[in-house]
């Protein structure tokens, strides 16, 4: 069975299992016995069947490298904002044929987009800011104190976007169909980063990190995404 073939009959034994909660006895009944039926002849769970219901949309970080613990943290907190799940897949680069790593959002509805699209603009925003403050430090700074504290600077900026992120966050029934598609998709293959974030180590690493959460508080994210979930509700009527 195709993907597309699992998808139709899962949106129609859906119907039915919302039927079945019809307040009409006979009619519920009916629709319960129509979903059971339809389960038991393509062979397929409840799971199965609330998996179906989710997709992914991806967003390009423009890199074939893993991302760095702050935008890994970035990703995390926009999925949880919308009621999805982050999923980072590494890029490739064989020299003759490249593959930028993605950061896949799943979820249910419009929120994978949106939850992309918030990513593709911060993931802007925060990389100008990054590259603006490193500018700024002193000139005959080591290159390890540079990164680090150009690193503290973008986790303390993560930081204050978690403040204005505000969430769309789905139902537990969403969230167990996204987690019953992840174990379809990925088994037992996924993997939790464990990497830590730049730590400071010296006096005049806080500065940094209150640079960050300064810079954060110049960004808005009301307007663009919005606009984003007005032309994406457009596009479904």
């Amino acid at each position: 069975m195709t993907p597309e073939e699992l998808k139709k009959i899962a949106d129609k034994i859906a119907k039915c299992m919302a039927l079945a909660a019809s307040d009409n006895p006979a009619e519920a009944e009916a629709a319960k016995r129509q979903a059971d039926a339809l389960m038991k002849k393509y062979n397929l769970t409840s799971g199965d069947v609330a998996a179906a219901a989710v997709h992914e949309e991806y967003s390009d970080t423009k890199s074939v490298y893993r991302p760095p613990v702050y935008l890994c943290g970035l990703a995390n907190i926009i999925a949880d904002a919308f009621g999805c799940h982050a999923v980072v897949t590494l890029g490739l680069d064989f020299g003759f044929a490249k593959r930028n790593t993605r950061v896949k959002f799943m979820g249910l509805g419009i929120k994978p987009e949106l939850a992309a699209y918030t990513f593709d603009v911060l993931r802007r925003l925060i990389t100008r800011d990054r590259a603006k403050y490193a500018e700024s430090l002193r000139k005959n700074l080591k290159r390890d104190t540079k990164i680090r504290r150009a690193d503290l600077f973008c986790q303390a900026w993560v930081a204050g976007i978690a403040q204005q992120v505000r969430g769309f966050a789905g139902s537990e029934a969403e969230q167990q169909a996204i987690e019953a598609y992840k174990a379809q998709k990925f088994g037992e293959n996924l993997k939790t980063d464990q990497r830590s974030g730049a730590e400071a180590k010296h006096g005049n690493d806080w500065k940094s990190e209150a640079a960050g959460f300064d810079a954060a508080k110049d960004v808005s994210l009301h307007k663009p995404v919005q606009a984003k979930r007005g032309a994406l509700l457009g596009t479904c009527r």
